[in-house]
């Protein structure tokens, strides 16, 4: 079975192509950047065939999917940082919704009998009150920034595409995905990559932290490949999915697993440039549409997540 997969330099695409490379008589093809970041996918040179271009060239992207005549396409390539898309909304747009476009295009004139998975997001909910927590696919679609503007276009245009040409279609709506090879944008990330520094001698032994006080829904990347597969194994197709863990965990509660795994005692302080001037209490989502598809449930847990992070920041920071 032919596989491809764009944004497989992303936060879950190197993940999802590891997971891919156990199964029986998968072939996984990927399409990238030449200018991406190629350290998060080192380890896969040999193993997957990849295809250069830009997610916002049709030409480009029809001439890999082409090539590679996948029997299934994973579309994570995307803009996927919330706050970039205030300073860049057209650049969000282009990519997360033209992209989406490309590939669908593609899908439908080289493969249409592809199943084909969309990455969304949690962001197009928007905000949400503590009284509508855990949130279900039916929630309504709210979203409070461009990126998240962007991604209800993207999984709108996707599900047209089903309705239109009877694609194969399936769209998951993402919390948050944590795991090694990120960059540190994140909360946990920059506690984990801070740890490191401090240990490394870089940083003096204070981590600074924003708001403590939010609780969020994260799933380890490893667990959210498992449930990409089984989706095109058995998700219905025109469907949407919220990929998540189920389970909320306290921001201040991680800083303390990360104290308590770090190897030098460290002092937490709240930074005021780190606190937003807002920000939701609490955002969990409902996965039990998905449970119910796939048989499918997370594995990894918030201590295994915090241990793999720090030893990943320590060897970029030490170089060992």
């Amino acid at each position: 079975m032919r596989v491809f997969i764009t944004g497989i330099t992303g936060p879950v695409g190197s993940f999802l192509a590891d997971y891919l490379l156990t199964l029986p008589e998968v072939e996984v093809h990927a399409f990238k950047r030449w200018r991406s970041d190629p350290r998060p996918i080192e380890h896969l040179q040999g193993r997957v065939t990849f295809h250069e271009g830009d997610i916002e060239d049709p030409f480009s992207v029809s001439r890999a999917i082409e090539r590679a005549r996948p029997e299934r396409i994973y579309h994570l390539a995307a803009q996927s940082y919330p706050s970039e898309s205030w300073d860049a909304p057209i650049a969000t747009m282009r990519v997360n919704v033209e992209g989406t476009i490309n590939v669908l295009e593609a899908a439908r004139l080289h493969c249409p009998s592809a199943r084909i998975h969309i990455a969304g997001t949690s962001a197009e909910y928007g905000w949400v009150t503590p009284e509508e927590v855990p949130i279900p696919e039916t929630h309504r679609l709210r979203p409070a920034s461009p990126y998240g503007v962007s991604k209800v276009a993207a999984e709108l245009t996707g599900l047209q595409y089903h309705d239109s040409y009877g694609l194969h279609i399936v769209v998951t709506r993402s919390f948050n995905h944590v795991g090694p090879r990120q960059g540190d944008r994140t909360s946990i990330q920059t506690f984990c990559r801070q740890m490191a520094a401090i240990e490394a001698g870089q940083q003096e032994p204070v981590i600074t932290v924003g708001n403590l006080e939010p609780r969020r829904d994260f799933t380890h990347t490893t667990d959210v490949a498992r449930a990409l597969w089984l989706l095109l194994d058995r998700g219905q197709p025109g469907e949407v999915y919220n990929l998540c863990s189920g389970t909320a965990t306290r921001i201040g509660d991680i800083v303390e697993i990360v104290r308590e795994q770090g190897r030098v005692p460290v002092e937490i302080r709240v930074d005021p440039a780190r606190l937003r001037p807002s920000d939701e209490p609490l955002l969990m989502g409902d996965n039990s549409k998905l449970r119910a598809a796939t048989g499918w449930q997370p594995e990894i847990g918030m201590n295994q997540i915090v241990a793999e992070l720090l030893d990943y920041w320590r060897a970029r920071i030490t170089g060992s």
